[in-house]
C-alpha cells in the first residue's frame, strides 16, 4: 500500500477527532451541569444587547442562585447568574410571532424586575411556576430589588 494512503487516513483520523470533540464536550458538559442542580431549557434576552435575539440556553437552580449556561458554550462558567434576592418576575405572557420562532415550543416569555430589569427568559410553564416559586421564597425583609 502507498504512503500516501497512511497519510491520508491519519488525517482524516485527526479530522474525525477535531470534529467530535466539541460535540461529545458538549453532551459531557450538560450532563455535569444536571449532576449539580435541577437544569431547564431556559432562553435570555438581554435589553442592552441591541439588535441581538434570543440566546438557547440552560438554567440550573443552585441554592440562593439560579446560573444560566448557553446552550453552544464550551464553557463550564455561567454567563449570568441570578440572586434569589435580586431577581423578581414582573410579567408574564405569550411570546409575539416573531419571537416564537426563535423559541422552543411551548415557551412563556417572564419579564424580570430587580437587578436584571428588562432582561427576559423564556421556558415551559412548569419551568416558570418552579422559578416564581424559587424567587418568592427568600427569607423575609431580605428582598434587595
Amino acid at each position: 500500500m502507498p504512503d500516501w494512503w497512511s497519510w491520508t487516513a491519519i488525517a482524516v483520523g485527526f479530522l474525525v477527532v477535531c470534529l467530535l470533540t466539541p460535540v461529545v464536550w458538549l453532551i459531557v458538559r450538560r450532563r455535569w451541569l444536571a449532576g449539580r442542580g435541577r437544569v431547564f431549557e431556559c432562553s435570555l434576552k438581554r435589553p442592552d444587547a441591541v439588535g441581538s435575539g434570543w440566546i438557547l440556553g440552560v438554567a440550573r437552580f443552585r441554592d440562593d442562585d439560579v446560573e444560566w449556561y448557553r446552550v453552544f458554550s464550551l464553557s463550564l462558567r455561567p454567563k449570568m447568574v441570578f440572586h434569589r434576592n435580586q431577581t423578581r418576575v414582573a410579567r408574564v405572557r405569550m411570546p409575539e410571532a416573531s419571537e416564537a420562532v426563535e423559541l422552543y415550543d411551548g415557551h412563556v416569555v417572564a419579564e424580570l424586575a430587580g437587578r436584571h430589569e428588562g432582561t427576559m427568559l423564556a421556558m415551559a410553564r412548569p419551568d416558570l411556576t418552579a422559578f416564581s416559586s424559587w424567587t418568592e421564597a427568600a427569607p423575609p425583609g431580605v428582598l434587595e430589588v
